[in-house]
């Protein structure tokens, strides 16, 4: 028989009981706020048995899933298969924790989050599993579009023809795009952390100022400046500049774009000196007629007062010195009209390569201290030009070099046929195909980008005034563009200058001139002789009876018409103004031709023959003259109209 617990043990033993008591409700109560925990936590959790069975979900796990009852929880994967392995890990043990997509409630797909683990008894052996869901798919969704943005940005950065930088705050490049390096020619790579040493010295201060701008306002900025090539080369740049902004909205940096404008800015001047020069060129052109006119009447006298003056008269002299200078007087007026819209006079198919090799062997024999170099194209295609504007611009340009090697140098001529790209022919407003090509380089002075700009500028000279006009180049260069051709200089100073002439080629034969009668041809047909400024009538018309014709005067288009419907079986040859007020030649040939279709007209003008006359002589018009004209002129091309050669001669 047992004794009985005494006291002191059944204290303890009470005491005991209610430790255990406490604990126990120490566990229910952890296992009540753990329950709570679970069951109010924002992960989706459930717990499953070692057979697969689902036994528990949390309200969470309701929300996203559903109710799923027993069935294994694997069901709830896209790829079953993942939902299998994961179970195996977990039952072996291990436990998982990755991105899967799962099925949820709505049967919509969704990006989760899971964290399973094994639950395991005392003795270690796995009684089930527990897995904690967090869905992600809202952020993965953020992070999909936040990749699509970069991605897009990237592929613009890239694709962009446009070379761009990302900066930070220091101003060292932390990204470069492959049209940066296309243009400027350093890589991230090799500058290593260093800023871009890009800015000429003259264009520090100014973007080192626009760079403060940009940051203390935190907008968007665009300046024109100019940046330098890894190979030293300048060029023309805008850059577009906006500050990067961080996560706490400070500055991270700034994001630039340059783009290279060089080859606008050069289009845009060359365009605009296309323009000055057109307005001068008319300018010029309106003077030249007029003036014309006026040295028309001086030649005209003079040449009557010559032909009734013995050589020995003492007055002879003196009037062949004024038909000198009306001569020099109308190489001036040729050189503005050379200058002026529509320059040319008498054009034909001529061999370029004879012109420049005639022209180049006259100036050596001039100017022995410059020796010269040609290397001509074999079988060169002709050219339709007039002779003796060709030569002019030759010959302006040989000058030009001349006066630029003072102490004696080399001119190297070169003749090509070349065909011009449409980029190339754009800015002169010519039509792309083939050109023949000729350029002359000198080993002068040169010039500086100042000179250089201005060359073609009429009454443009860096020579003393009394040494020239400064026309010689700008006729050059209008005589070039009348004849639908291009004229380009390259020079830079102390390296000698490079003109090249560029004249469309044609597929037509040379033309060979013939020679001009030397003495006055006399004739006894009626000239009706139209013009609107009375001094030639008064000049022209004696000049016309000197040489033995009958003359009939009319002082405009109108008056002309009139006098032709009554008498057009009296009269030979009509002479007839080109620029008149009213009723012009243009219009006025129209009329005689309906009035008598066989009329013989030569058309006379202070201007070129341009566009205008052109015209008219393309309708049929037999010839044309060019005011002022000298007696000896007049009569040989009153009788190569009159008297036509034999065509079958």
């Amino acid at each position: 028989m047992s004794e009985d617990p005494t006291y002191d043990q059944l204290v303890q033993r009470l005491r005991e009981l209610e430790k255990e008591t406490a604990e126990r409700k120490r566990m229910e109560q952890r296992l009540v706020q753990f329950k709570t925990a679970v069951e109010h936590s924002s992960d989706a959790i459930g717990m499953s048995t070692p057979e697969g069975r689902h036994w528990y979900q949390n309200e969470a796990f309701d929300r996203l899933f559903g109710d799923i009852g027993q069935d294994p929880p694997s069901r709830l994967y896209v790829d079953e298969k993942i939902g299998r392995k994961i179970f195996d890990t977990i039952m072996a043990g291990g436990q998982w924790a990755g991105e899967v997509e799962m099925f949820g409630s709505a049967g919509n797909v969704l990006n989760v989050l899971l964290r399973a683990y094994s639950i395991k008894d005392k003795d270690g052996r796995v009684v089930g599993l527990v897995g904690a869901h967090t869905d992600i798919t809202a952020r993965k969704q953020a992070e999909r579009i936040v990749h699509e943005r970069e991605e897009r940005l990237r592929t613009i950065l890239v694709a962009s023809p446009n070379p761009m930088v990302m900066y930070d705050t220091g101003g060292v490049p932390q990204y470069m795009n492959p049209a940066f390096s296309d243009v400027f020619g350093w890589s991230l790579e090799e500058l290593k952390g260093q800023r871009i040493p890009f800015v000429p010295d003259d264009q520090k201060e100014i973007t080192a100022e626009q760079i403060r701008n940009i940051y203390a306002s935190r907008s968007t900025s665009r300046f024109e400046t100019k940046r330098l090539t890894k190979d030293g080369r300048t060029l023309d740049v805008i850059v577009s500049a906006a500050v990067i902004q961080g996560p706490d909205g400070i500055p991270a940096g700034m994001t630039v774009s340059l783009t290279d404008i060089s080859e606008r800015k050069l289009l845009q001047a060359q365009y605009e000196q296309a323009q000055r020069m057109e307005s001068l060129g008319t300018l010029a052109g309106g003077i030249a007629h007029d003036f014309n006119n006026l040295l028309m009447g001086i030649q005209g006298r003079a040449s009557l007062m010559a032909m009734d003056l013995d050589p020995g008269h003492p007055f002879f002299e003196h009037v062949r010195g004024i038909e000198e200078y009306v001569n020099s007087a109308g190489d001036l007026t040729k050189r503005l009209l050379g200058f002026a819209r529509g320059g040319k006079y008498e054009v034909k198919p001529i061999n370029l390569n004879e012109l420049v090799q005639s022209c180049a062997d006259m100036f050596a024999r001039t100017k022995k201290e410059i020796r010269i170099h040609t290397r001509l194209q074999d079988k060169l295609p002709s050219v339709e030009a007039d002779q003796r504007q060709i030569e002019q611009v030759l010959l302006n340009i040989f000058v030009n070099a001349w006066q630029a090697m003072p102490d004696g140098g080399d001119l190297f001529i070169k003749t090509k046929q070349i065909d011009l790209s449409p980029s190339f022919c754009r800015p002169y407003q010519v039509a792309p195909g083939s050109y023949v090509c000729v350029s002359i380089a000198d080993t002068g002075i040169g010039m500086d980008e100042t000179v250089r700009s201005r060359v073609f500028d009429p009454f443009f000279t860096t020579k003393e005034k009394s040494r020239g006009t400064g026309l010689g180049l700008a006729s050059a260069f209008g005589i070039i563009k009348n004849h639908g051709g291009i004229i380009t200089v390259d020079s830079q100073e102390g390296h000698g200058a490079t003109f090249t002439l560029y004249l469309r080629s044609s597929t037509k034969k040379v033309i060979r001139s013939a020679p001009i009668a030397k003495t006055l041809q006399k004739g006894t047909e009626t000239v009706l002789l139209v013009d609107d400024e009375a001094l030639i009538l008064v000049v022209g018309g004696s000049m016309l009876e000197k040489l033995g014709y009958q003359v009939i005067r009319a002082g405009n288009g109108e008056e002309a018409i009139n006098l032709l419907s009554g008498m057009k079986e009296k009269v030979d040859l009509v002479i007839l103004d080109l620029i008149m007020p009213g009723l012009d030649g243009g219009k006025t040939y129209n009329r005689i031709r309906k009035i008598d279709p066989t009329m013989r007209v030569l058309l006379s003008s202070g201007y070129a023959l341009d566009g205008q006359a052109e015209a008219v002589l393309k309708k049929g018009c037999n010839g044309f003259i060019q005011k002022p004209f000298t007696l000896q002129e007049l009569s040989n091309k009153i009788r190569s109209i009159l008297d036509p050669p034999d065509v079958h001669h």
